[in-house]
Order: C-alpha cells, then sequence, then structure tokens
C-alpha cells in the first residue's frame, strides 16, 4: 500500500483545479476526499489508488457544486430605541395584526405559519395546513397582496417614519 504522504502531492493541483471548477475552497474538497477514501477503504483500496482518489476527488467536486458553501449573513447589532420609537413599532406591529385578522380564507393561517417557522419548506408547511403543496406559492403571494393593500389603506393612520 502507498503511503498517503506519498499521494497527496500528485493529488493537490487537481484538487486546486477542481475546486476553481466547482467553486468549492480547495482543503475543503481535499478532506471531503480523504474522508471518502477512509470510509470506502474497507471495502478494499484498488491497485490504481491514484486513479481513484481522482475520481472520488471528481465526485466530492461534483457534489460541491451542486451544494454551493452558504453565504454567512452578517451579524446585525440592534439599537436600543427610544420610549416614542418603541411606541411606533408597536402600533405598526398592532395594524399588521389586525390588517392579518382581517385578510380573506385561510391567509391569516398562512401568513401566521410562515412568519413563525420561516425555514419550513413549502412540503413541510403543506403538511402542517393540510393543503396541497402546489397551491402554496400562488396563495402566499395573493395573501401578500390582500395585506399589501390593507396596510396601505391604513398607512395614514401611521406614526411618522414608520412603514
Amino acid at each position: 500500500m502507498i503511503p498517503v504522504r506519498d499521494l497527496r502531492p500528485d493529488l493537490l493541483p487537481f484538487l486546486a483545479a477542481l475546486a476553481r471548477g466547482s467553486g468549492a475552497d480547495p482543503d475543503d474538497l481535499e478532506q471531503s476526499v480523504w474522508l471518502r477514501a477512509l470510509e470506502r477503504a474497507a471495502a478494499g483500496i484498488p491497485a490504481q489508488t491514484q486513479a481513484w482518489l481522482r475520481g472520488l476527488a471528481v465526485r466530492e467536486a461534483l457534489i460541491a457544486r451542486r451544494h454551493p458553501p452558504e453565504t454567512p449573513v452578517p451579524i446585525v447589532t440592534q439599537r436600543h430605541l427610544d420610549p416614542a420609537e418603541h411606541l411606533a413599532r408597536a402600533e405598526l406591529h398592532r395594524a399588521v395584526r389586525r390588517a392579518l385578522a382581517t385578510l380573506p380564507g385561510r391567509c391569516p393561517e398562512l401568513l401566521a405559519a410562515l412568519a413563525a417557522s420561516p425555514d419550513l419548506t413549502y412540503g413541510q408547511l403543506a403538511r402542517r395546513l393540510g393543503v396541497p403543496r402546489g397551491s402554496l406559492g400562488p396563495t402566499r403571494s395573493r395573501c401578500l397582496g390582500c395585506l399589501r393593500v390593507l396596510l396601505a389603506a391604513r398607512r395614514q393612520d401611521w406614526p411618522a417614519g414608520e412603514g
């Protein structure tokens, strides 16, 4: 069996090229390849180890292309509101809640579920609400349109600087 230290120098330029093509980080791609190699080594390592590793590298690069790394969301520091701002924001929230309550059909339930659990997929949300998955997008758009109209009509009632 060939020691890893002898395989790595030939593999690194290949990984770097694959990483550029897939948008992956070369170090992450290398770790993925070695992890996959360890997982599959229990079944035996082929005699053509270098070719085998290159094949694993190509597969891992294709996976990385299909699943790009997540972009970190910047941390937003919140400033403390003065009492007037706090009161204005509370009134805005009340106006939105009042408008939500007057929406037709299942709109209040759908928008409340979306607001409460924004990370749910449409499939999960459809199961939770007991509606067809394909109806969620159009219903959501229609509900948000109705909400915009209601809030625009009430805009004059809001404190200055809000909305």
